[in-house]
């Protein structure tokens, strides 16, 4: 009798602590340095570049980002309105404006004439069509943070000029996050 007593009192501690073990299916799904939603679904790029250039001779500091991926590329060109001679860029929000030190670009790749493969810009970003916020920037690191969107369209003509039609692509939710950059001088 003892020893069904032990038994019955054993297997119920073994069946509850083998309940409180640890998950081993933890999620290590990395978050992605530059994403966006174009159109419906997101879209992240398995090709990405970022790098700031501050030019000595102009005092000019330009930040340039962007992705490529099935056949749609973004990219982004910042020129900081406040250049220092760093490897950092001003912090803030910068819209689209007629005067903008702030330009995105979303092409699409098309065969062109010679039969190679290109980008084309699909459209243009008009004024107060697009935002690009830049929230942090770890200057040792090298890595900056921040989202972004924009809209960009193109416009369709007839042969006798008038307008048929106008394209439109969104590009939002954009998402960059601790995604690593390049500095130089030149």
């Amino acid at each position: 009798m003892k020893k069904n007593a032990l038994f019955l009192f054993i297997i119920p501690a073994v069946i509850v602590s083998q309940s409180c073990k640890k998950s081993s299916s933890a999620d290590t799904t990395p978050t992605p340095v530059f994403q966006a939603y174009i159109g419906t679904p997101v879209w992240t790029p398995d090709t990405v570049s970022a790098s700031i250039t501050y030019n000595t001779t102009t005092k000019t500091k330009v930040f340039t980002c962007g992705g490529v991926k099935d056949q749609k590329k973004v990219d982004i060109i910042l020129t900081d309105p406040t250049p220092g001679d760093n490897s950092g860029v001003t912090l803030g929000t910068y819209n689209v404006t007629a005067n903008s030190n702030v330009l995105f670009t979303y092409s699409t790749q098309i065969k062109n004439t010679n039969g190679n493969y290109v980008f084309e810009p699909f459209g243009t970003v008009q004024p107060g069509s697009g935002t690009l916020i830049i929230s942090a920037i770890d200057t040792v690191a090298k890595t900056i943070t921040g989202s972004f969107s924009f809209t960009s369209s193109k416009t369709n003509y007839d042969e006798n000029g008038g307008i048929i039609s106008v394209d439109v692509a969104a590009v939002s939710a954009g998402s960059i996050t601790n995604m690593p950059y390049t500095f130089k001088r030149e």
